[in-house]
């Protein structure tokens, strides 16, 4: 797997595309804002994008949604079955709050915990993690190393926020140490803002768990 990084939008987010080097299938991972640079990066490295996967629903990983379908007509839009709500409400996604008008979107499939999907090559399987939002997921694609996008579930020593509609702390802690700490210790984690980390870095010296 290949993963092409884009730090963006006002909070600001990380935005992966990741794709099989063998199939050049690919996905993207919470589309920030739109920036056509990377509608013109995945074209020229003919890279076939078939999913845009939503970590989870609060706007600043969700506002570049529309205009990427608008780019790839066929590609489907993944969430959690309980972040609807959230992608479907200016309101709940503190669009209307934070940027003063209201972004809504909705997905074309919903995913359960440890559901897995096959992409190229690539198998995703994916971990609802809840506590930053009620529908959080994170993504874990197998490999030496494996990878993990946790969107903002667990960052490079801190964690997410859990004062958010829908979020708990308690929850979000028992995501972090109940389902991404059983990960191999050598997993990369991709997270939705800040560097990267790894599963072992996290266990070992994340001041929160």
């Amino acid at each position: 797997m290949k993963v092409l990084h884009y730090e963006i939008g006002p909070m600001p987010t990380n935005t992966y595309v990741a794709y099989d080097e063998e199939t050049m299938a690919g996905f993207m991972i919470d589309p920030a804002v739109y920036v056509p640079e990377i509608t013109d990066k995945i074209k020229e490295l003919g890279i076939d994008l078939q999913y845009i996967i939503l970590t989870h629903g609060h706007f600043d990983h969700i506002e570049g949604v529309e205009a990427f379908k608008k780019d790839f007509p066929n590609i489907k839009v993944i969430c959690h079955s309980e972040e609807r709500e959230m992608l479907k409400s200016g309101a709940l996604n503190s669009s209307l709050d934070f940027r003063g008008w209201p972004y809504t979107t909705d997905a074309d499939q919903t995913v359960r915990h440890r559901e897995t999907l096959k992409v190229g090559n690539l198998e995703l399987t994916f971990f609802h993690t809840p506590g930053h939002s009620k529908g959080g997921i994170s993504i874990y694609v197998p490999g030496t190393p494996g990878y993990c996008f946790s969107g903002d579930t667990l960052f490079r020593r801190s964690i997410g926020r859990s004062d958010f509609y829908g979020g708990d702390f308690r929850t979000l802690i028992n995501s972090i140490k109940d389902v991404l700490f059983y990960l191999p210790d050598d997993t990369v984690v991709l997270p939705g803002h800040m560097g990267p980390t790894t599963i072992a870095e996290e266990k070992r010296g994340n001041p929160f768990v």
